[in-house]
This record gives C-alpha cells, structure tokens and sequence, in this order.
C-alpha cells in the first residue's frame, strides 16, 4: 500500500525514501487507531477542469490515512487537465474520446485495484481528515458496501449537508432514497466488487449517475455514514448541479425503474412502501414548486406524475389546472392574499 506521500509520483523520491514515507505513514495511523485493513483507490473522473484539478489532487495527497493509488481518469478534456493532474502527482488515466461521466467513473472502476473505491469530482476538494474518517466505518461494518460523511458547500453556495444515511450501524437505505436524496458522491467509498455486482454506472445517463447506482446498490446492501464534514463541494456555473430540474427529473425514472424491478422479483409489501413514499416526493416537490413559482418545473413534474404510482387522478388534475396559470396571474393572487392577511390577524386578536 501506497501512502499519501509516496503516491506523488511527479516528485522524484528514490525507491528508499519513497518506502520509508509509507512505512511510517501505515505506522502513524495504526498509532491513531485507525484500521487499514480496506485498501483504498482513489479515484477522481475529469474533464476540462484544468482551474481546479490540482486542488483536488492536492487535497487527496495530503490525507492523514494512506491510500493505494490515486487515479485522475481524464475524458479527453482538451485544455491540459490531465498534465496538469500529473504534475501533481496523479496517475492519468487517459480517454481516447469524450464518452460522458459515467464511461470516466466506469474506467477508473475497472482500472482501480483497491478493495475500495473512494470517489471526488475534479473540481471539489477533501478535508485531510477524509479517508481516516470514512474507510475505517467499512473496516468497522462487513456488511456495509458504502460508507460516507457529509459535505460543506463552498463557493457560490454556502452550508452543508450531511445526506439522509443515518450514523451509527449499517443501514438499509432504499426506503430513504423513495423520498430523499442519500449522500453527495464525493464523500463516497464504495467496496469496488459491489460495485462491480451491479454493473458501475449506466453510460446511457447523463444526470444524477450516482444516484442511479446508490439506488441499485441499495437494494441489496447496507450503507453507513459520519457525521463529519469532510467534502467540499464546489458550486460554480460550469456544473451539472446547476441543472436542478434534470437531476431531479432523473431521480423519477430511477425510482420507477427500481420500483418495476423489486416489484418483478416478488417484493410486493416493499414495492407497496416505495409507492407511498414515491407519492409522498411527488407531492412534496409540486407544492415546492408551486410555493416557489418554478412553473416550467411544475409543468415537467405533471408530465412525470405517470411514472408515480396510484397518484390520484383529482390530484394531478389539480396541479395540471395550476401549471397553466400564468405567472403574473398567481403573483396578483399571491399579493391579495398577503393584503388580506394583517387585516384577519387583526380580527382573530379582537375576538
């Protein structure tokens, strides 16, 4: 196993210092009681992040747990990403052609050797602490094939999220993933052979990729997580997280696929909780979208209400209604009503 120190493979050490590096490395984290039985990849997927790649490089070198190789899987960018990832002590794994973040997730999968898989994207970055916090709850848990923490948003965005995995023992999750979203990728480490039991990642998807796979992942195996913030999670123009309503909108057909799916294999009191909760999302993201006056996105979550199951048809007859509306319509409605309520408040205190 590689260290930190010695994986950087751009800064000349000779084969004796380069040992020594790792030795002490391993040692120093047995010494933190922290348990390297999990061999870790690293593996982060890149295109045309020639602003930032180093940074993201540069976050994984400087983990206080050692790792087994760290691989930049580069999808043909064309503005000097992948030299400039080897520079910073990355091994590049180079794309002949442009084929999406799927086919760059599926390769560094299939080139990776670790028992585990930790992901980030190229342009986010991890605190020092990532890999000692996370890969020691795979160590911990047997039966978990992903463990992850949560993530503090920087740049145009600020916060954090810590994902809807519940800490403590191995959960199983695909009941909060009917309502929710579970974790943010790049805090991520997922046993790469469960991984491999379910294909990776579809290459025929563009939005929400991860998504997809937690959901197939967790119909048969349990995930587990920290509290820590150890991600930070980028937010910029140039990002497929700016596109809220496709991710979302992909988010719908994998729940009905995956519904379809329990339902085929005869799971019909699990199929029959994933209904209701899959109601319950629909519900909650058309009066999210009503309140926030997303029309364009009420709109599509009418047109998705047939992938729902057993939605009530006064229901979407309702929303239809609605999402016609035009907007400076509702905004006089709106307004109305907001000049009606002092003076019912006023009335409620004198009775």
């Amino acid at each position: 196993m590689l260290s930190a120190t010695s994986a950087r493979s751009a800064r000349p050490l000779d084969a004796d210092r380069s040992c020594e590096a790792c030795i002490c490395k391993l040692l120093a984290g047995r010494t933190r009681g922290v348990s390297l039985v999990v061999s870790v990849s690293v593996v982060i997927p890149c295109y045309n992040r020639a602003d930032t790649i180093a940074q993201a490089v540069q976050s994984v070198l400087a983990q206080t747990r050692g790792f087994l190789e760290l691989l930049v899987v580069d999808d043909a960018s064309t503005d000097g990403s992948a030299d400039i990832a080897e520079r910073a002590g990355a091994r590049v794994v180079r794309l002949a052609r442009n084929s999406g973040e799927p086919a760059a997730r599926n390769a560094g999968m299939h080139t990776a050797s670790g028992d585990a898989i930790a992901w980030l994207d190229s342009d986010d970055y991890w605190e020092p602490h990532h890999l000692e916090t996370v890969v020691p709850l795979l160590d911990r848990y047997p039966d978990a094939a992903v463990a992850a923490s949560g993530v503090r948003f920087v740049g145009s965005r600020s916060g954090h999220w810590l994902g809807q995995i519940p800490e403590g023992p191995p959960s199983d999750v695909l009941r909060l993933a009917f309502y929710d979203w579970l974790t943010p990728s790049i805090t991520t480490v997922v046993r790469r052979e469960a991984l491999m039991s379910i294909g990776g990642f579809d290459e025929s998807e563009r939005y929400s990729v991860d998504f997809d796979a937690w959901l197939r992942l967790a119909r048969h195996h349990k995930f587990v997580a920290s509290r820590e913030l150890t991600g930070n999670w980028r937010w910029h123009d140039a990002q497929l997280s700016n596109y809220p309503e496709k991710q979302w909108e992909a988010t719908y057909r994998f729940r009905k696929r995956t519904l379809d799916d329990v339902r085929r294999d005869g799971q019909h009191d699990l199929a029959d909780e994933l209904s209701a909760l899959f109601r319950k999302r629909w519900n909650a993201d058309v009066h999210s979208a009503w309140d926030k006056d997303q029309t364009s996105w009420l709109r599509r979550l009418v047109e998705l209400a047939p992938l729902v199951p057993d939605l009530p048809r006064a229901a979407t007859r309702k929303w239809s209604v609605r999402s016609r509306i035009p907007t400076p319509v509702v905004e006089v409605v709106r307004a109305c009503k907001e000049r009606r309520r002092p003076s019912l408040r006023r009335r409620h205190t004198l009775a």
